[in-house]
Parts: C-alpha cells; sequence; structure tokens
C-alpha cells in the first residue's frame, strides 16, 4: 500500500515511457519546419526569421525534456546525480517559454502584416512599417534573452543551495518527527512537475522552487491571454473584410478559399497553446491543494505528459506544413509566400 501518496515506481516508469514517443513527434515536426525554411530560405523570404525561431526553441525544448526522462531509464549512478535534473528541467521550460513568447510575437507580427500592411498601402507610411519591422528584430531577441538570463541566474545560485540525495537503494524511513520518508528511486526520478510539492526529497530551496513555476505561470498566462486577444482580433478583422468590394470571396473562387483558410488558420493557433497546457497548469494550481495526493493526480498527470509532449509537433503543423502556401513555397511550387495575396496566412512582410 502507499502510505505516502506520492507516485508509484510503475507510474513513474509508465509517465517516462509515455513522453518519449510524444517527444519524438514534436522533434521531428519542429525539426522538419527549421530545416525546411533553411533550405527554402529564398522562397520563404522574410518566414524563416518567424519559423525558424519558432521551430528551433520547440525543437530544443523537446530535446531537453527527453533528455531528462532518459535518465529514468539510466542506471543509478547516474540519476544520483540531481543536478542533471534540477537544470535539464528548468532549461526545457525556459525554452517552452520562449516558444509562448515567440508565439506571442508572431501573432502581433501577423495582425501588423494583415491589417497595417493591407490597409495603410498608399497613405505614405512605408517607412513607418519598416522601423516598425526593425523593432519586431529587437523583440525577437529579447524573446530569447530574457529567459535565457533568468535560467542563468537561477542555475548560478541553484548549486549553494541543494542539499545531499538520499542514499541510493536506501527504503523509505522515518525521520524524527515520524513522517514517512520516501525511497531514493522516487527522488532521483526525473520528470516534469513531480517535485513540485514538499515531498521530502533533496531539492533546491523554495525560493528556486517557486521562482520556476513563476516565470511558467507568467508566461503561460502571457500567451494564453496576449494571443487569445489578439488573434481573435484578427479574426474579427478578417470576418469584417469577408464581403468587402476588395475582397473577392464570393462563391468557390481561390480567393474565398484563401479566406477560410486564413479563418481556420487563426482558429487552430488559438487552441494550441490552451489545449496542451492547461493539464499542465491545473496541475501546478493543484499542487497547493495538500488534500489532494500525488497519486489521485495520475491521470492528471499522463494527460499533462501527452499534450505537452506534443507542443512542437502541433505547432509545426498549423503555423507551417498546415498552410498551403508553406507547402508550396517548400515544394518549389506557384508562388512564395511573399506574393501580393491578400490575406494572413500568405504573409508576415510587407513588400
Amino acid at each position: 500500500m502507499n502510505t505516502t501518496g506520492q507516485l508509484q515506481g510503475w507510474q513513474i516508469d509508465t509517465l517516462s515511457r509515455l513522453y518519449l514517443p510524444a517527444l519524438s513527434f514534436s522533434l521531428v515536426g519542429s525539426f522538419s519546419v527549421v530545416l525546411a525554411s533553411i533550405l527554402k530560405r529564398h522562397g520563404l523570404k522574410d518566414q524563416v526569421k518567424p519559423l525558424v525561431q519558432l521551430g528551433l526553441a520547440d525543437f530544443l525544448a523537446s530535446a531537453l525534456l527527453m533528455g531528462t526522462n532518459i535518465l529514468n531509464f539510466l542506471s543509478s549512478e547516474v540519476r544520483s546525480n540531481v543536478l542533471l535534473c534540477e537544470l535539464g528541467l528548468p532549461l526545457s521550460l525556459m525554452f517552452y517559454c520562449i516558444s509562448f513568447l515567440l508565439a506571442i510575437l508572431y501573432a502581433c507580427e501577423s495582425t501588423f502584416a494583415t491589417q497595417g500592411w493591407r490597409e495603410r498601402m498608399g497613405q505614405g507610411d512605408q517607412q513607418e512599417i519598416r522601423r516598425r519591422c526593425r523593432k519586431f528584430w529587437l523583440l525577437y531577441a529579447g524573446a530569447w534573452l530574457v529567459p535565457m538570463c533568468a535560467y542563468v541566474v537561477y542555475a548560478v545560485t541553484i548549486s549553494t543551495t541543494m542539499v545531499d540525495l538520499l542514499p541510493v537503494g536506501a527504503t523509505a524511513s522515518s525521520d524524527s518527527s515520524g513522517s514517512l520518508l520516501p525511497p531514493a528511486e522516487y527522488c532521483t526520478s526525473c520528470l516534469l512537475f513531480l517535485h513540485i510539492r514538499d515531498d521530502n526529497c533533496s531539492d533546491v530551496d523554495a525560493a528556486h522552487d517557486i521562482s520556476v513555476r513563476a516565470m511558467l505561470f507568467t508566461s503561460l498566462l502571457s500567451v494564453l491571454v496576449v494571443c487569445t486577444v489578439v488573434y481573435c482580433k484578427l479574426y474579427s478583422w478578417c470576418r469584417r473584410y469577408e464581403n468587402s468590394p476588395f475582397f473577392p470571396v464570393e462563391g468557390d473562387s481561390l480567393s474565398s478559399r484563401r479566406l477560410k483558410g486564413a479563418l481556420s488558420s487563426v482558429r487552430y493557433i488559438i487552441l494550441i497553446i490552451p489545449i496542451c497546457w492547461s493539464p499542465a497548469f491545473l496541475l501546478l494550481s493543484v499542487s497547493f491543494i495538500k488534500q489532494v495526493t500525488q497519486e489521485q493526480l495520475f491521470p492528471l498527470y499522463v494527460i499533462q505528459a501527452l499534450l505537452v509532449s506534443l507542443h512542437g509537433f502541433l505547432n509545426s503543423i498549423v503555423y507551417a506544413w498546415r498552410r498551403p502556401n508553406f507547402r508550396d513555397a517548400v515544394l518549389g511550387e506557384r508562388l512564395p509566400l511573399l506574393s501580393s495575396r491578400p490575406y494572413f496566412e500568405e504573409s508576415l512582410t510587407p513588400p
């Protein structure tokens, strides 16, 4: 009987095995976007900037998360090095945070390119458009540098706060207060959000744990709110112009299909992050309730492991491979992304 309420060995092993195939999809999907964007950069033009960065952030996040899960299948000597887990998991979360920030910039740049360029062309503000495009470069740099700086501070200060691990091979025992200590196998298991509450395992101090949670909470809330607002406005803009005389979208014309494709892309983009990260957000929230044990949260751990792992794969589908113009540019068919087609999914960059 599990008297500690923590995840048992078979549950940890199940979660570790679920992560690997799901993360493999994300690795392949994100890497394919990066590779295709680089090889076809002349056809994709300035689309390379957001697509490569987003694909690279997703690829690194998935690769690091897979690496930390592989630790669970290695020898006890390797697993006992808790520093690998304490540094690896926050590093993967750092790249997920970068991916969230890039998604926000992608949304803002899409709105600017769609509304600003096509509504203001001919009004003599081309220089202003170019200046705003240069500002996006600075914002993209900040999306990488800010989380990286936060992680460096975390990594530099973590070594001064860690304590010794429970000896490898030890079994559950009681401390001086009579509370049951978990076995070393549990303490050395490296899974996302496994040690998110006080479980008597060797760990960093509370300040570092809180900083990781705060970073994840802040980035999740920011991307959910900003992307939802921005894409909802963009969706309304597309709907408003659906029957505009400037956009011949009647019937089954190519223009009609393009606009419907743009509206569909916006809907899917809005749904990616809530679908993938709502279970993780709920898991973090419920972890503060002491009455709910980890073992009771096991189904939520399973859902969270599957959906978080598929984040990079779904991003590669929605942001790249699902879009006909991306496929056409990669396959060398029809026109590149910088053609003058007047729809959201055709370009992020003014001519």
